[in-house]
Protein backbone atom coordinates (compact mmCIF):
# COMPACT_ATOMS: atom_id res chain seq x y z
CA UNK A 1 0.00 0.00 0.00
CA UNK A 2 3.21 2.08 0.70
CA UNK A 3 4.38 1.80 -2.67
CA UNK A 4 1.14 2.24 -4.30
CA UNK A 5 0.73 5.74 -2.49
CA UNK A 6 3.85 6.88 -3.11
CA UNK A 7 3.48 6.20 -6.68
CA UNK A 8 0.19 7.46 -7.03
CA UNK A 9 1.76 10.93 -6.05
CA UNK A 10 4.14 10.85 -8.03
CA UNK A 11 2.32 10.15 -10.98
CA UNK A 12 -0.70 12.90 -9.85
CA UNK A 13 1.76 15.74 -9.30
CA UNK A 14 1.65 15.25 -5.00
CA UNK A 15 5.10 14.67 -4.93
CA UNK A 16 7.49 16.41 -6.91
CA UNK A 17 11.25 15.11 -7.00
CA UNK A 18 14.01 17.09 -7.51
CA UNK A 19 16.26 14.60 -9.02
CA UNK A 20 18.87 17.02 -9.76
CA UNK A 21 19.11 18.19 -6.34
CA UNK A 22 19.47 15.12 -4.81
CA UNK A 23 21.97 13.75 -7.00
CA UNK A 24 24.42 16.29 -6.46
CA UNK A 25 23.67 15.65 -2.63
CA UNK A 26 24.22 12.37 -2.87
CA UNK A 27 27.79 12.75 -4.93
CA UNK A 28 26.91 13.18 -8.38
CA UNK A 29 29.27 16.46 -8.41
CA UNK A 30 28.88 17.00 -12.06
CA UNK A 31 24.86 17.85 -11.93
CA UNK A 32 23.94 21.21 -11.66
CA UNK A 33 21.48 21.23 -8.64
CA UNK A 34 19.73 24.54 -9.98
CA UNK A 35 18.99 23.19 -13.24
CA UNK A 36 16.31 20.55 -14.43
CA UNK A 37 18.42 16.88 -14.69
CA UNK A 38 18.09 15.68 -18.46
CA UNK A 39 18.06 12.01 -17.75
CA UNK A 40 18.95 10.79 -21.45
CA UNK A 41 22.06 13.40 -20.97
CA UNK A 42 23.32 11.84 -17.31
CA UNK A 43 22.63 8.30 -18.41
CA UNK A 44 24.43 8.74 -21.50
CA UNK A 45 27.47 10.32 -19.61
CA UNK A 46 27.47 7.43 -17.15
CA UNK A 47 27.46 4.63 -19.67
CA UNK A 48 29.56 5.60 -22.69
CA UNK A 49 32.81 5.40 -21.49
CA UNK A 50 33.96 5.68 -24.93
CA UNK A 51 36.08 8.60 -24.50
Amino acid sequence: MLFYGFSTGLRDGWLVVKWSQLLHEVGFSSVDPEKPLDWSEFLSERFNNDE
